[in-house]
């Protein structure tokens, strides 16, 4: 019994990887963020290498994204900014 709750903690895992995945797939990030936060650090402990390494991936991802949109809302403003000093 002991080596069926690894396996079956492992399933939920990858449930919610793939679920995280989707998510992002279809632009839900709120929901992928959701998705991942919910994974506690003692499910983590027993996770593979490769489990982890794909949770990893996962944030980079949405960390780069996340990047991504404050660059682009960073030169939106400065257009706003440069149109309002034209306008005045």
């Amino acid at each position: 019994m002991n080596k069926r709750e690894p396996l079956s903690e492992q399933s939920k895992i990858r449930g919610l990887l793939i679920q995280a995945e989707i998510a992002l797939n279809e632009n839900r990030y709120e929901e992928a963020v959701s998705i991942l936060s919910g994974i506690s650090p003692d499910e983590m402990a027993t996770l593979s290498e490769e489990e982890l390494q794909a949770i990893g991936r996962l944030l980079n991802y949405l960390k780069d994204l996340a990047e991504q949109k404050k660059d682009y809302l960073i030169k939106q403003l400065k257009t706003i900014q440069a149109s309002k000093d034209y306008l005045s």
